[in-house]
């Protein structure tokens, strides 16, 4: 019987699911980076045989030029286990000056709730003020159940 790591393993290395491979490869490549540098990428791709890193700092990027050269060499040489069938030449880096998206900010609705009441509640109430406060409240209540 299979486990689950021989089903995935299974799954990802079928034709249709060949992206799944390349993302789970990025991301061993990824994982070599240290972790404030792992932290600045926003997301990476492979295109023509380069791996791209898309950051989100220029400072970031200066820091990985000057890292890059230590990573690329080992890499060529043990490429991680998810790499094998995924070739690429080249490791660059940029970074992406777009502002990031926000959430478009979510509007509170106030629910709406049937009104349990029929309006039949005495108003004890002395002060004339709150007595007719309550009595208005009433009268909605009564309008709203009709």
């Amino acid at each position: 019987m299979k486990n689950s790591a021989q089903v995935l393993s299974h799954i990802v290395n079928q034709p249709q699911y060949k992206k799944l491979g390349q993302h789970q490869c990025i991301a061993a490549v990824q994982a070599l980076l240290p972790p404030h540098l792992q932290t600045m990428v926003t997301f990476a791709y492979v295109r023509h045989k380069v791996l791209y890193f898309v950051l989100n700092h220029p400072g970031a990027k200066q820091e990985f030029d000057i890292i890059i050269t230590s990573i690329k060499a080992p890499l060529k040489l043990y490429p991680p286990e998810k790499c094998k069938e995924m070739e690429f030449e080249d490791i660059r880096a940029y970074v992406s000056h777009k502002p990031a998206q926000k959430s478009a900010p979510q509007k509170e609705t106030v629910p709406y709730y049937e009104e349990r009441s029929d309006g039949t509640f005495e108003n004890p109430v002395k002060d004339k003020r709150l007595h007719e406060i309550i009595e208005k409240i009433r009268q909605s209540i009564e309008h709203h159940k009709q």
